[in-house]
């Protein structure tokens, strides 16, 4: 009888060591499944992270099978290896009960609001009738969000996967559109970059769309190299990167990006994101986002990647950090099982290397 009261108890004990002991080191451990400081493991997919001050806030949509309805958690951090729950802060409920779904969060802050708009892919009331664009906003970074609107980024076309990039006092939306056809709805057709209102509450204008397969023949251009996904921008010296996954569901895809001097454009043509050692699929993920992580030395790019495993049963784990470099412009995405960074300094270095 005591072997058996014991035994769970010993287990857990494990798992919190285990957690208290990555926040100690500040390892990113990759290829496992990630725990937050209290040993619950982490539900934060198809997101955004955004620094204040010294802390760096995760928001995402939890993708754990059975979770429903859905919902948006929000986590916090201050050396990117060790989370915090600050809690479930979009829920379907009140204003948000006439969404069937919503996801794809992307988290800004404005400076003459004051105020943090979430903006994410919103589903029509008719669930599954594709996509507008919602907003949500809040007095903290970490309360309950109250829905300010939900449009169409366009007339009345439907959109798909989005994100949103912030440069100064401006802030952008990056989404996936849909295209009517010859009377056929094409989903996920092309790529569009539109400017958001000085409060960051609606669709200002459109700045850019392109990498557009018009006729969706796959036969013509294959999708996963025309129709792209999980797309998001940063932005290294004076060159804008836009990177973006294949379109093929939950699974894992190679990543791609393009180049620009604009938001506006012109935009270069797709070139494949190199892996150092090669993968044909960014290491089993689908690309999510970079976050530059700026420093008092240098400034290290953290590439985000989902692992959808719960759903395609490759690899474990849900999430991917890595580092990813510059060499004369071109960047390359290499493999660290376990490494740390500064966020003072802005170095990342190999779990184990003397710094």
């Amino acid at each position: 009888m005591m072997g058996r009261s014991t035994a769970p108890i010993a287990i857990w004990l494990v798992v919190l060591a285990g957690a208290v002991v990555m926040g100690q080191e500040g390892t990113i451990r990759n290829d496992t499944v990630w725990r937050d400081a209290d040993g619950d493991e982490i539900w934060c997919n198809g997101g955004h992270i955004i620094r204040r001050g010294d802390r760096f806030y995760w928001v995402g949509y939890d993708t754990a099978p059975g979770h429903w309805p859905w919902k948006i958690n929000l986590y916090a951090s201050r050396d990117l290896a060790t989370w915090k729950l600050l809690g479930t802060v979009i829920r379907r409920e009140g204003k948000f009960g006439r969404l069937g779904w919503a996801g794809r969060p992307g988290l800004l802050h404005s400076r003459p609001t004051g105020k943090y708009v979430i903006v994410f892919e919103a589903d029509s009331p008719r669930q599954w009738a594709r996509h507008k664009v919602g907003f949500a906003v809040c007095d903290r970074i970490d309360g309950r969000y109250e829905l300010a609107s939900f449009q169409y980024a366009e007339a009345a076309r439907s959109s798909g996967d989005q994100s949103v990039y912030q440069e100064g006092d401006r802030a952008y939306l990056l989404a996936t559109m849909d295209k009517d056809v010859g009377g056929r709805k094409y989903l996920n057709q092309s790529l569009a970059i539109f400017e958001l209102s000085d409060d960051y509450l609606s669709v200002k204008r459109k700045l850019f769309e392109g990498f557009d397969n018009v006729s969706g023949n796959r036969k013509v251009v294959p999708r996963d190299q025309s129709s792209r996904e999980a797309s998001h921008i940063i932005k290294v010296g004076e060159t804008y990167y836009w990177f973006s996954s294949a379109l093929v569901g939950w699974n894992s895809s190679a990543t791609m990006y393009a180049t620009a001097s604009k938001l506006s454009g012109p935009w270069s043509e797709l070139k494949l994101l190199r892996t150092d050692p090669r993968s044909s699929d960014s290491y089993n993920t689908q690309h999510d986002f970079v976050l530059p992580v700026a420093g008092s030395q240098t400034t290290t790019y953290l590439y985000a990647g989902d692992r959808y495993s719960q759903w395609t049963r490759r690899g474990p784990g849900r999430n991917i950090f890595l580092p990813l470099e510059f060499t004369d412009g071109r960047p390359v995405l290499r493999w660290r099982q376990q490494w740390t960074i500064d966020p003072a300094t802005g170095r990342w270095r190999e779990a184990g290397q003397i710094p």
